[in-house]
């Protein structure tokens, strides 16, 4: 009897995705004649294709600081760790697609790029300021997880910490940008071709934030420079009184935003700005308008009933012929004289036959004869009118912020003001309502708040993912600031909910508006240790078979189904917000993702009736446990030829 070959079934990649390793092959897409034989780049054939000369010397423009070159380590650096989800916490966990998660943002941004990978329309984010006494995260990419798990009591401490960065330390500016540089540069990764991403910040570190900006996003990427108003308290005793804070905006492509349709907040009603129809005279003389000679034909529109207009010549235009109107339409040719600011467009119109014509941005536009003998132009508002000045005014303070907090039992110094979250929501997903949004420095959740206000406000169904790492407060009742932030947004929905109390067709919106928790910890699957196997002078044997076992008993024990699950979906590019409903297969419960397009079954005793019935419901995709065969080499074989028969991709963990 022949032994059947085991086949190599794909096994499912437990590491964050390469980001190092995607921009290289995407870069040797655009230019094959730069691989080398090892598949790597030859820089000095990139520079031949490019048909440049690069200056290799030492002196360039641009920030540097001590261990920059770290930064690129640490965001190269793959994750083994997870998201678990914590149900318990959690607001209709099986309904929503927000999500609240407790953690290292550093690493959840890494275990974020296959899932969200160019998913998120705007990033929003309220770093620490460097004012000395902010938390500052550790910059060493070979602690960053084991300093996290250590820090929350996942795993015994050695000593190593989160903590301040004070300003009498010699690097007080390079720990910061070490801290932020990673990652702004993982979170460009996660924007959309549209997406924008905003920072604030204050004078501080406004100068180097804006230079680490232009080098991750490219300056033609640049938006604006937001300045907020923050009405700061005017009796500090400040040689110069500071009220105002920065918010920079960044594209994810040069040009990659539409212009906003949304009107500063402090426009009044009355503006013309609301009216629907924009009305200008074109009368404009000066060098870049010389006058000339307009004919009016017959027919062309007047603004009043009946008159008539005499010859003049000293005021603006000249009516070179008496102007006749009646029933509002001119009743001979006549000529006027002047600088026009609309000439081409005034031309167009007359040689059209006097009816609207389409201007550049396709507003229908038309041309009118006013009483004063003045000509007008006309045109009805886009609906796609916006008015967004660079200064943001009247949204609210911190103190007001923090003081409604605490009217919900909340303390936190200084959230950043609801208002004005909503209103950079509403200016740059207005047209997107289905948008989902990101804060990795959550906060209290003001962001959170925010989109849930917003989504009230215009019917809109935007999500949001807020990231908080479990930072210690003063308080008994909300340990961690992450605790706070989703009290926070409990707190929002409940009012929110109770707002709406009796209105019609709010049941789907009151089920959408909760918030999956998920919490950062070690994989699921044990790592294997080489380091741990070998000692100073020699290999270890007990800790070699404790290593070895982990072929055979992978999982963690105290890890459940909805654990493993989430993370086979993070790990293969499903949203964490992605539906999951369990089924019985062949007597088997087995784990069903995206209406059935992706089965996971994580039962330990696989049989073959239950591999032909998952491979008839025809997923996409099939997930196994390798310990599921029980090293019955034929039943794998019989797994790969079935799956692989129905071009099912089946892949074991």
């Amino acid at each position: 009897m022949i032994e059947q070959p085991v086949p190599e079934i794909e096994q499912l990649d437990g590491s964050s995705l390469d980001i190092s390793a995607r921009k290289r092959d995407e870069l040797l897409k655009l230019f094959p004649e730069a691989r080398t034989e090892g598949g790597k780049i030859a820089f000095d054939r990139l520079e031949l294709a490019l048909g440049e000369h690069v200056d290799v010397g030492k002196e360039r423009y641009g920030l540097t600081w001590p261990r920059k070159a770290s930064c690129f380590k640490t965001i190269q650096a793959p994750s083994m760790a997870t998201l678990l989800p914590v149900k318990d916490k959690s607001v209709k966990f099986d309904s929503t697609e927000n999500l609240i998660i407790e953690g290292d943002n550093l690493e959840v941004l890494k275990l974020m790029q296959k899932a969200y990978l160019g998913k998120i329309k705007m990033i929003y984010i309220d770093p620490p300021y460097n004012t000395g006494n902010d938390f500052i995260y550790p910059d060493n990419y070979n602690e960053s997880l084991q300093t996290y798990l250590e820090y929350t009591g996942q795993a015994d401490s050695e000593g190593r910490k989160f903590g301040t960065n004070i300003d009498t330390d010699g690097r007080f500016h390079s720990k910061w940008l070490n801290m932020m540089y990673p990652r702004l540069y993982l979170a460009r990764n996660l924007l959309r071709d549209d997406g924008v991403l905003l920072v604030s910040i204050d004078d501080g570190e406004a100068y180097n934030l804006r230079a680490i900006l232009n080098e991750i996003f490219g300056e033609d990427c640049f938006v604006t420079q937001f300045v907020w108003n923050n009405e700061g308290n005017i009796d500090q005793q400040s040689k110069i009184k500071g009220v105002h804070e920065y918010v920079l905006c960044f594209s994810k492509i040069p040009d990659g935003i539409s212009r906003p349709t949304v009107i500063d907040l402090n426009i009044e009603e009355s503006s013309k700005l609301y009216n629907e129809r924009i009305e200008n005279s074109i009368t404009k003389n000066g060098p870049a308008n010389p006058p000339s000679v307009v004919i009016l034909p017959v027919g062309f529109p007047a603004v009043f009933d009946d008159g008539t207009i005499a010859t003049r010549d000293q005021e603006w235009p000249h009516i070179l012929d008496p102007i006749r109107v009646k029933s509002r339409s001119l009743v001979d040719t006549a000529r006027v004289y002047s600088g026009w600011s609309s000439r081409n467009l005034l031309d167009l119109f007359i040689r059209n036959g006097c009816v609207p014509i389409n201007d550049s941005e396709g507003k229908e536009t038309t041309f009118a004869l006013t009483a004063t003998g003045a000509i007008y132009m006309y045109k009805m508002r886009s609906a796609q009118q916006g008015h967004v000045l660079s200064v943001i005014r009247n949204v609210g303070t911190t103190k007001q912020n923090s003081n409604a907090l605490a009217s919900w039992g909340l303390k936190f110094p200084y959230p950043k003001p609801l208002l004005l979250l909503q209103y950079l929501a509403d200016v740059f997903t207005k047209n997107d309502p289905d948008a989902l949004l990101l804060d990795f420095f959550a906060g209290s959740g003001t962001l959170g708040h925010a989109v849930l206000e917003q989504n009230k406000n215009d019917g809109g169904k935007r999500r949001f993912i807020l990231v908080q790492l479990p930072e210690p407060t003063q308080d008994s009742t909300y340990p961690t600031i992450s605790d706070l932030t989703e009290a926070r947004v409990r707190h929002a929905i409940a009012t929110i909910d109770k707002r709406e109390e009796g209105t019609l067709g709010t049941e789907q919106a009151c089920q959408e508006r909760g918030f999956r928790v998920f919490r950062l910890a070690q994989s699921n699957v044990k790592e294997w240790d080489a380091r741990a196997v070998r000692g100073t002078e020699s290999v270890d044997v007990d800790v070699l078979k404790e290593q070895l076992s982990l072929h055979i008993d992978h999982l963690r024990h105290d890890r459940s189904d909805l654990d493993v699950i989430f993370e086979i979906l993070l790990k293969e590019g499903f949203a964490l917000s992605s539906s999951l409903a369990n089924e019985t297969i062949a007597g088997r419960t087995v784990y069903s993702i995206a209406d059935g397009a992706f089965l996971i079954c994580l039962d330990r005793r696989l049989d073959f009736d239950l591999l032909k019935a998952i491979a008839k419901r025809m997923p996409a995709r099939v997930l196994l446990l390798d310990e599921g065969f029980a090293r019955n080499d034929q039943l794998k074989a019989n797994a790969d030829q079935t799956f692989k028969s129905k071009n099912i991709v089946l892949k074991t963990l």
